[in-house]
């Protein structure tokens, strides 16, 4: 006859395991979810999940991922610490208008496009086509709003007009912008951490403290694969500097370091990046 091996079991949905509830090295499972935990001792004990269907992933208790989805269209990213979420795709800050001319002549196109986009464009920035030929603002075309573009010469019957529209200054430092809040004085806390594929990144840092005030300041690092060097300047704060940098590379890494001055200072950045 078969033997049957059982482990400890519940079938309580999510109900995890004490440490008291296993031995070192003992599995359990939960046959709700079909997840099963044992206990590690790196030191400490503590209960880990092991299986296909985590109630939350760690990688190489380096890399935590979301445990929910984020919205349609946004993109994994990293805060530079180890934690993965969701952030809004970059824009480009362009949009694109097609207007198909279907009476005999037509000169003035403004309003809702063939695909109910009402134009809009930042002057100086937009880009006109007449049947994909680039069109020279002035000598083919006049702009006298954000909101019309009126040929020079009438475009005629099945002529396609196309504007590529800037609506605004596309954000260059989309997609690179990190928050945190550094409840230590601690020295040498990481602020950024990036490849050192990445040759050169510009920061704009902003530290703000409750009593102390605001301190920003502007930050050039770099490296050679094995240093980084940086430079800080335009210093600005209101009442006295909140924090103190330094730079190296660590496994792979070029890291932009910080030692606040205060306990429980907020810090933000904007990066630039060139590799």
């Amino acid at each position: 006859m078969a033997t049957v091996i059982q482990f400890k079991r519940s079938a309580t949905q999510n109900s995890v395991p004490a440490t008291s509830d296993l031995s070192l090295g003992e599995l359990a499972v939960n046959t709700y979810h079909g997840r099963f935990y044992t206990e590690k001792n790196d030191g400490s004990a503590a209960i880990v999940e092991v299986g296909s269907n985590p109630a939350s992933l760690t990688i190489n208790d380096a890399l935590t991922f979301p445990t929910s989805d984020g919205t349609s269209g946004q993109l994994l990213s990293t805060n530079g610490s180890g934690t993965i979420g969701f952030t809004d795709a970059p824009s480009s800050g362009l949009t694109q208008f097609y207007y198909a001319v279907t009476s005999s002549t037509q000169t003035v196109f403004t309003g809702s496009d063939d695909n109910s986009a009402t134009l809009s464009y930042t002057l100086g920035l937009e880009q006109v086509y007449l049947n994909g030929v680039k069109l020279v603002s002035g000598d083919d075309y006049v702009t006298t709003s954000t909101s019309t573009i009126t040929l020079q010469e009438d475009a005629v019957q099945g002529d396609v007009l196309q504007v590529v529209a800037q609506t605004s200054i596309s954000n260059l430092v989309q997609g690179f912008f990190t928050s945190s809040s550094l409840t230590a004085t601690t020295a040498d806390q990481v602020l950024s951490s990036n490849g050192v594929g990445n040759k050169a990144i510009k920061y704009v840092i902003m530290a703000s403290h409750a009593s102390a005030g605001t301190h920003a300041a502007e930050v050039l690092l770099i490296n050679d694969g094995t240093n980084a060097y940086f430079i800080q300047y335009g210093d600005a704060f209101s009442n006295a500097s909140l924090f103190t940098l330094s730079s190296d590379v660590d496994s792979g890494n070029m890291r932009l370091l910080v030692t606040p001055a205060n306990t429980n200072t907020s810090f933000s950045t904007f990066q630039i990046r060139l590799t």
